[in-house]
């Protein structure tokens, strides 16, 4: 094959894949931002089509002889290739068999598929025949380069950090879209909801930052005394077994909340959300005996700085708690904060920084080294102005 030859087929290749978007978008407008985010580029290492989130690579030989065989089926294609990346299954790691996961992944974006097809009597995806025939095995999507964004650290998370806006995104343009032939119904947007929920659920969010770390301490359960005993016993004061002097436990180290007191968030609804955040901490062995959290109360200025180190602390700070601001949102002033904590050795393994807000105000440019949570009583628009390096996350407090 010669160079020309090889350019042709990429461009074609390229040209195929705009048609099928194309069409797609006439059967699913909502699903506009997800079609936008995804180019193309032809792989000759490849032996089908396959993307990492940021891109489709195609072999640019099988794209046309599929293409000539079934353009449905390649139009099907296209739509599975890309709920993996809204459902965000190609930055899943999963501790089963990879076999199994793949063909799980395939199963519920194949199902999607068909439900849409179901409800809205479209004929233009019916063809099942290239995407899991029979759920057990995929010869068009190859999930190996999911590896792709998984193995680049920094910019799998961006990716992955764009696909969640865009899940966000699709769920709220889904809501605002009239029905259409293609569209798909009510329960596709109950999927969609629940998907969005557990994206953005807080209590799964600060568990996550609960790491396991070795305290001192006797671990009576894995201790045998029976063995210990015996030992004693006939061998001359000789322990069979030594106690175990380490027990590893989930502990949480450091922690900022701040309160946006710009007026936002009553004194009520602040208890709320610290009795919240006290029901997820106080879960069996999630408190250090000597804890360190910062609880910061600012509006466009720092206002108030309690720092809690027990359990004791944390339960008088919620009872007597006292709003101080009342002024704009500047929501700079908590970083900076933690920046001079920090070089103070004050704080030394922050993992998490919360921010209790309404969304309204003046976000820092720059990510911090920690992660970052801006946490809303309900669903806004004003989620939509948090940058994309920090996370939005629902409470349930009410």
């Amino acid at each position: 094959m010669t160079m020309s030859d090889a350019n042709s087929q990429e461009l074609l290749g390229k040209k195929i894949l705009q048609n099928c978007r194309n069409e797609l978008y006439l059967d699913f407008p909502y699903l506009d931002g997800a079609f936008a985010s995804l180019e193309y580029e032809s792989d000759n290492s490849l032996s089908s089509i396959g993307t990492d989130g940021e891109k489709i690579y195609f072999n640019p030989v099988f794209l046309l002889k599929k293409y000539i065989e079934d353009p449905f089926a390649v139009k099907r294609g296209y739509l599975h290739i890309l709920l993996h990346c809204l459902y965000l299954h190609i930055f899943m790691k999963s501790d089963r068999d990879l076999s199994e996961w793949d063909r799980e992944c395939d199963f519920f974006v194949e199902n999607l598929i068909d439900k849409a097809i179901r409800e809205s009597g479209s004929h233009s995806l019916k063809k099942r025949s290239l995407i899991c025939t029979d759920t057990t095995d995929n010869s068009f999507d190859d999930h190996t380069v999911w590896k792709r964004s998984t193995g680049q650290a920094s910019g799998g998370r961006r990716t992955k950090e764009k696909w969640e806006r865009i899940l966000a995104y699709t769920s709220q343009n889904k809501t605002g879209t009239q029905s259409r032939a293609g569209t798909l119904t009510t329960s596709r947007q109950e999927e969609l909801d629940e998907i969005y929920r557990s994206r953005y659920d807080y209590r799964k969010f600060l568990k996550q930052f609960c790491r396991l770390r070795e305290e001192v301490e006797l671990d009576t359960e894995s201790f045998d005394y029976i063995f210990y005993r015996f030992g004693m016993e006939h061998y001359g004061n000789i322990p069979l077994i030594e106690p175990l002097e380490y027990k590893e436990v989930n502990r949480l180290e450091e922690l900022v909340i701040a309160i946006d007191t710009s007026g936002s968030c009553s004194k009520e609804t602040v208890q709320r959300f610290l009795g919240e955040t006290y029901s997820i901490l106080s879960e069996k062995e999630n408190f250090f005996s000597r804890m360190k959290v910062y609880i910061v109360q600012c509006d466009c200025f720092i206002q108030k700085v309690d720092v809690i180190h027990s359990e004791e602390e944390w339960k008088e700070y919620s009872r007597n708690v006292t709003i101080q601001g009342r002024g704009g949102t500047d929501f700079r002033p908590v970083f900076e904060l933690i920046r001079q904590e920090k070089e103070r050795k004050e704080l030394k393994n922050l993992k998490a920084l919360i921010y209790f807000t309404d969304g309204d105000g003046i976000y820092p440019r720059q990510k911090p080294d920690y992660e970052t949570a801006f946490v809303f009583l309900e669903r806004t628009d004003k989620m939509k102005l948090v940058p994309a390096w920090a996370k939005c996350l629902i409470t349930k407090v009410k």
